[in-house]
C-alpha cells in the first residue's frame, strides 16, 4: 500500500501553464511507475481539461495541480475558481445530422461525448466558486490483477494443504470459522450496492446520451449496429452453452453445503408474454425489495428518458442521479478492493472440497467461454464482410494493437485512445466517425460483458441444479442485453451484473463464489472483445457513410 500526494499551484497569466502543467503531471506519474499507455490517456485528459480551465477563469487566476494515491488508486485533482466549468455538455438539439455541424460545433460536440464517456473516470463538481476536476488515472486495476494473482497462488496452496495434509476436522474448522465468514462478509456487501449500481448506472447512462438519436443519421446507426451485435453475443452464448452441456446437474451443492435447487418456471407455464407483461411494476419500491431484475431496469431506464423531458427541472435531477450513481460506484470500488481476498477464501473452500467431476465442469465452463468469445470474433469478421466487403482478416492485423491494449489493460475507457488512433491512422475511417463511434462504445458496447453474464449465469443454473425453461430464457436475455447498455465502469463491475443476473433466474447470489478466482483473467477478455466490437461497428458505419479510405485500410498508404 502506497501513499502519495504531490501539489502544484500555476498562474492563469503564465502563457506556458497548459505545458507545464502536463509535464508536472507527466513527471510524477513516472516516479510513482504509472502504466505508459495510462500515463499518455491521464495527460491527454489533463490538457483538454486545463484548455477548458482557462476559458472559463479569470486573469491571474491561481489552478492547483494535486496527484494523490491511496490503496493504488492514482487521481489527478485540478482546482480553480471561476465560472463553472461544464466541458461535457453540447447542444444538438434540431439538427438531424453530424454533418450539418461546423467544424467547430463538430469538434465541441466530439470532445463533450470523449468526456462524457470517461464516467467514473473524469468528475467534474463546482462548490463554492471552485470548480473541481478529478481524473482517475487507473493503475489499480494492474495492481489489483497482481494481488489477484496471488491471492489465487496462495489459495491454491493452503487448499491443496488442508484437503491433503490436515485432519479433516482442521479442515471443517477452518472452513466454516474462518473461510466461510469472509466468502459471506464480501457476498452480503455485494448485494448491498447491486440495485442501487444497477438503477443509477442506468438512469444516468440514459439521461446522459438522451440526445443522441438528435444528432441523426450516424448516431442511429452506431446506436443500431451496437445493439445488434450485443443481440448476436447474447443468443450466440445461449446456443453454446446449451449445446456444449457437459456438467454435473447441481454439483455446487457438494462445494457450498448448500440444498438449495430452485426450478424458474420448471413446468414452462409462465408465457413469453407474462414475462414482457411483469416487467412493468405495480409500485415503485417493490421491485426493490423483491429485487427483481428486470423491473429495475424498467424502472431505470424510464427515470433516465424522463430526466430531459421535465424542462428547468433536468439539470437539477441529471446532477442528482450523477450524484448517486458516483456515491455507489465509489462504494463499489471499495468493496472490490477484497476482491483478492474472497478470491482466497472461495478458492481454498473450493479446492478442500472438489472432485474430479467439479473441476471437469470448471473447465469444461471455461472451455464454452473462450469458444464464444473466438466465434464473437469470426461474426465480427462476417459482419464487416458482409457489411463492406472489405478483408476481415485485414481488420484484424490493422486492429491487433487495439486488442492487445484492450486486453492487458482490461479497460475500455483506458484503451480508448489507441483504438481511436487505429481507427483513423490504419483503418482509414473518418476521425468524425471514429471520435463519435468509439467513447460512445465504451459506454454502452458491452458484447464480451454480455457473453460472460449469459454463460456464467446458465453455468451456475446447472451448478446449483436450477431449471431454466425458455420463458426464463427469454427474460435472462432481454436482462443482459439493458444490463450492458448501464453496465458499471468500475473494476468488478461485472461481477455487480452476474449478482443481479443470478437472482433472476433463481440461483442463489453466493454462486459468485465458485467463479471468483477466474473472473480478472475473464475480464480482460471481456474487454478486448468490447473494444474490438467498437471498432468493428465504427468500420461498417463509416463506409455505410463512405468515409472510410480504403487505400489506408489495405495500407497502401498513410
Amino acid at each position: 500500500m502506497r501513499f502519495l500526494h504531490k501539489k502544484k499551484i500555476f498562474n492563469s497569466n503564465d502563457k506556458k501553464i497548459i505545458t507545464e502543467g502536463v509535464r508536472f503531471i507527466e513527471d510524477e506519474l513516472k516516479a510513482s511507475k504509472t502504466n505508459k499507455k495510462l500515463m499518455v490517456r491521464s495527460m491527454l485528459l489533463s490538457e483538454e481539461i486545463l484548455v477548458h480551465l482557462l476559458e472559463a477563469v479569470g486573469e491571474d487566476t491561481d489552478i492547483s495541480i494535486s496527484i494523490r494515491r491511496l490503496f493504488s488508486d492514482t487521481e489527478i485533482v485540478i482546482k480553480a475558481r471561476g465560472q463553472e466549468l461544464i466541458p461535457t455538455q453540447v447542444d444538438v438539439e434540431g439538427i438531424e445530422d453530424i454533418s450539418q455541424l461546423g467544424d467547430e460545433d463538430l469538434q465541441t460536440a466530439i470532445r463533450a461525448i470523449l468526456l462524457k464517456s470517461q464516467g467514473e473516470q473524469l468528475k467534474f463538481s463546482y462548490k463554492n466558486g471552485i470548480n473541481q476536476i478529478r481524473i482517475m488515472v487507473g493503475q489499480a486495476k494492474k495492481s489489483m490483477l497482481v494481488q489477484t494473482v496471488r491471492a489465487m497462488v496462495l489459495g491454491l496452496i493452503i487448499g491443496l494443504a488442508l484437503k491433503h495434509v490436515a485432519s479433516p476436522a482442521v479442515t471443517a474448522a477452518v472452513c466454516h470459522n474462518v473461510l466461510e465468514p469472509i466468502k459471506t462478509i464480501f457476498m452480503n456487501a455485494l448485494q448491498i450496492i447491486i440495485a442501487p449500481v444497477v438503477f443509477f448506472s442506468i438512469v444516468t447512462c440514459f439521461s446522459q446520451y438522451k440526445n443522441i438519436r438528435e444528432i441523426g443519421r450516424i448516431g442511429i446507426k452506431v446506436m443500431g449496429m451496437y445493439t445488434m451485435t450485443t443481440v448476436i453475443a447474447v443468443c450466440l452464448s445461449m446456443a453454446i452453452t446449451n449445446i456444449a452441456t457437459t456438467e454435473e446437474f447441481g454439483f455446487a451443492k457438494d462445494i457450498f453445503n448448500t440444498d438449495v435447487a430452485i426450478n424458474v418456471d420448471a413446468e414452462g407455464t409462465s408465457s413469453v408474454l407474462e414475462t414482457i407483461v411483469g416487467i412493468v411494476p405495480a409500485n415503485f419500491l417493490s421491485p426493490f425489495i423483491e429485487s427483481n431484475t428486470l423491473q429495475i431496469i424498467f424502472l431505470a431506464v424510464l427515470c433516465g428518458l424522463a430526466v430531459g423531458m421535465i424542462g428547468e427541472y433536468s439539470k437539477m435531477l441529471q446532477d442528482f442521479f450523477e450524484a448517486c450513481n458516483s456515491l455507489f460506484l465509489t462504494i463499489t470500488s471499495l468493496i472490490t478492493q477484497f476482491i483478492p481476498l474472497a478470491v482466497f477464501s472461495s478458492l481454498v473452500l473450493i479446492i478442500s472440497s472438489i472432485k474430479m467431476q467439479t473441476l471437469a465442469s470448471l473447465l469444461g465452463m471455461i472451455g464454452k467461454y473462450l469458444m464464444a468469445i473466438a466465434s464473437m470474433l469470426i461474426v465480427y469478421g462476417l459482419l464487416i464482410l458482409i457489411f463492406t466487403r472489405l478483408d476481415p482478416i485485414r481488420f484484424y492485423k490493422n486492429n491487433r494493437e487495439g486488442m492487445i491494449t484492450g486486453f492487458t489493460l482490461a479497460s475500455s475507457n483506458a484503451a480508448m485512445p489507441t483504438n481511436i488512433r487505429n481507427c483513423v491512422n490504419k483503418m482509414g475511417i473518418a476521425p468524425k466517425i471514429a471520435n463519435f463511434s468509439i467513447p460512445l462504445g465504451a459506454t454502452v458496447n458491452m458484447d464480451g460483458t454480455s457473453i460472460f453474464l449469459t454463460i456464467m449465469g446458465l453455468f451456475l443454473a446447472r451448478a446449483y441444479g436450477v431449471e431454466v425453461p425458455s420463458a426464463s430464457l427469454v427474460s435472462l436475455a432481454i436482462t443482459i442485453i439493458l444490463l450492458s447498455l448501464g453496465s458499471p465502469g468500475v473494476p468488478g463491475g461485472s461481477i455487480v451484473c452476474l449478482g443481479v443476473v443470478l437472482p433472476s433466474i433463481g440461483v442463489p447470489i453466493e454462486g459468485i463464489g465458485l467463479i471468483l478466482a477466474i473472473y480478472p483473467f475473464m475480464d480482460m477478455f471481456n474487454t478486448m472483445l468490447n473494444t474490438t466490437g467498437d471498432v468493428a461497428v465504427a468500420v461498417i458505419v463509416a463506409k455505410s457513410e463512405k468515409s472510410i479510405d480504403t487505400d489506408i485500410f489495405y495500407g497502401q498508404s498513410k
